[in-house]
């Protein structure tokens, strides 16, 4: 008994029905995800969801390219001071004078100082007067900073950090008669310059605690990474990261000297303005950006468009072709789209209508198939049904049809005791015109062997001539039949023959010997008044006469060869002696079939065999 499991409306079903909802449920899922709809809609998703990642990297990096772009200005700055430096130590040691002992009195002087404590808030100048082994430090009276010695003699300018302070300084020096002048500027990073700063660069920059700038650090994180640089919209400052030198050696350090908050606006504004007029690019770019916008909104209306059709006219196409698939080739598929969708769907219409064109000729194909097979067994019928008995010799024959049915015949027509006639044709033609015409030959022919059973001394020729003129002119004009007619009367071995324009039949005499019996008359349904002779012959014993159709001689092999008279000779005369006449027509039928195997048999193929026995 099945086990019973209770549904979710608390009804019960059996367990084999719960077992194969799974396969059903995921044959379902795999015929719906095979719908070109659903992979259409999946494409699109796909798409939109790799371009939010695109789209979140371009606003990564416009807000990397804002928040260094805003650093680089501060930076810029920074340089322009340490630019406009370098001229404050030359001026002072141009004004300064020889080497004096108060050169702070200097009316030169005095002004200079002015104007540098008035351009460079919170800077110092120093004076070292160096003379006679001593040292005197002038501007202010106090120590000024040490000179290392990696201090160029010709002087220095630029960004140095002492003892973890970042300064602009500039350091030169100059011999004066008798003593050595050195002039050193001092501008430290500080709040005050921070404000110039802020109010130059446009943007709020503001002092940090000076440290060193590390790309790796040891307690960075990667979100903090990201967080401090690619999140757009962030509120954290950007660094202001500055090469200096360490005053004690020398050597090039990055230091933080300053943050500034970023932002967009200014930042847009700067790069956007060459020299004071806006800058043609930006609009250019906007253009661009909303052309693309465009195309992608197009390119999304397309697909979508497109999908639909396409999925419209697949389904369409499905279901025309099952119905085809089930023999409703009356089917018609509905063209709702243009270009090449309509041209499938017009072009599966003319399929549609081709095979049902087709299937009607099949069908009267296979019904006249039908018919020539009836046919076929009709013609066997009128071959001979009983091979008749002769005294002291065997006849036979054997017919083979290129097609359904053929146009030879072969037959034994009794001519009264110990006689016999035997009538071999090939109608011109074949198929179905063929085999009417050839049974018409014998109902013919086997009516005036009836009249002729009351006059035995008529000859052969008068047959054929009287079969002659009631054939000719009944199938058309063009429509003959050659014939070999032969009288065999086995009490006197003695064979009389007309030969119609057939082919010259083959008389091998027991020694070996080889004769032909040539035509020497028109084909019968030619010309109506042709006349015809007939000849005689004495069949001795061992004797065998090989009656053939021009089918046996013109097969071809693979190789496009023709059998031959030669072949047909050869193959005649290894039959062994004693053969009867069934024997001799099997080994010839069979060496033509094996002689054209692989090729298409192309005429209707006929064998009599008459053997006197020895």
């Amino acid at each position: 008994m099945p086990l019973i499991i209770p549904d979710y409306r608390g009804a019960t079903v059996p367990s084999a029905l719960a077992t194969n909802s799974r396969p059903r449920m995921r044959y379902d899922f795999r015929r719906m995800w095979g719908r070109v709809r659903w992979k259409m809609v999946a494409i699109i998703t796909f798409t939109g969801t790799s371009a939010i990642p695109i789209a979140c990297l371009a606003v990564a990096a416009l807000n990397v390219v804002v928040r260094r772009e805003s650093a680089n200005v501060v930076e810029k700055q920074i340089q322009v001071l340490v630019q406009a430096s370098q001229s404050v130590a030359p001026a002072i040691l141009d004004h300064a004078g020889a080497c004096m002992g108060q050169p702070t009195n200097s009316a030169n002087l005095r002004p200079l100082l002015a104007y540098t404590d008035e351009a460079f808030p919170q800077a110092q100048a120093f004076l070292t007067v160096e003379r006679a082994g001593s040292i005197q430090y002038l501007l202010p009276k106090i120590d000024p900073p040490t000179h290392p010695d990696w201090l160029p003699k010709t002087g220095f300018a630029g960004l140095v950090v002492d003892r973890g302070q970042l300064e602009i300084r500039n350091v030169l020096a100059r011999q004066r008669d008798a003593c050595r002048v050195t002039v050193t500027f001092n501008l430290p990073l500080g709040p005050e310059l921070a404000k110039r700063l802020s109010s130059a660069a446009n943007m709020e920059v503001a002092t940090v605690s000076p440290r060193p700038f590390h790309v790796h650090s040891a307690n960075q994180q990667i979100l903090r990474t990201m967080e401090g640089n690619f999140l757009p919209g962030i509120a954290r400052r950007a660094a202001v990261v500055l090469t200096v030198r360490n005053w004690e050696t020398g050597a090039p350090e990055d230091w933080i000297a300053y943050t500034v908050r970023t932002s967009y606006s200014n930042t847009f504004e700067d790069v956007a303005r060459l020299g004071s007029q806006l800058g043609s690019w930006v609009w250019l770019l906007a253009a661009l950006s909303l052309t693309v916008l465009l195309l992608d909104a197009t390119g999304v209306w397309m697909c979508i468009h497109f999908g639909r059709d396409i999925a419209t006219t697949i389904d369409a196409l499905s279901g025309a072709a099952r119905q085809i698939a089930g023999g409703n080739f009356a089917w018609r598929t509905p063209v709702r789209s243009t270009g090449q969708l309509g041209d499938l769907g017009c072009d599966f219409n003319e399929m549609a209508i081709a095979l049902e064109r087709l299937q009607k000729e099949e069908t009267a194909k296979l019904r006249l198939e039908s018919e020539l097979q009836v046919a076929r067994s009709v013609q066997e019928y009128l071959y001979p049904r009983v091979v008749p008995r002769l005294r002291g010799a065997t006849v036979a024959g054997q017919t083979l049809a290129a097609r359904t049915i053929g146009g030879d015949l072969y037959d034994f027509l009794a001519l009264g005791q110990e006689r016999i006639g035997i009538l071999c044709a090939d109608v011109s033609g074949k198929g179905i015109p063929a085999a009417l015409m050839m049974a018409n030959l014998q109902a013919v022919a086997r009516a005036q062997v009836s009249n002729r059973a009351g006059n035995p001394a008529a000859r052969p020729a008068h047959f054929v001539k009287t079969l002659n003129q009631q054939i000719c002119g009944r199938f058309g004009t063009n429509r003959y039949a050659t014939m070999f007619w032969a009288e065999y009367n086995s009490s006197t071995t003695v064979l009389s023959y007309v030969n119609a324009g057939h082919p010259s039949p083959i008389l091998i005499r027991s020694p070996g010997t080889v004769e032909r019996l040539n035509s020497d008359g028109f084909p019968i349904g030619m010309f109506a008044n042709a006349q015809y002779t007939s000849a005689t012959l004495q069949m001795l014993p061992g004797d065998r006469l090989l009656i053939f159709t021009d089918g046996v001689t013109d097969a071809h092999n693979v190789a496009d060869e023709e059998f031959g008279d030669d072949r047909l000779i050869d193959c005649c005369r290894t039959i062994a002696a004693g053969t009867n006449a069934e024997g001799v027509a099997d080994r010839v039928m069979q060496a033509v079939a094996d002689w054209s195997v692989g090729r298409e048999q192309f005429d209707d193929t006929t064998v009599v065999v008459i053997d006197v026995a020895t």
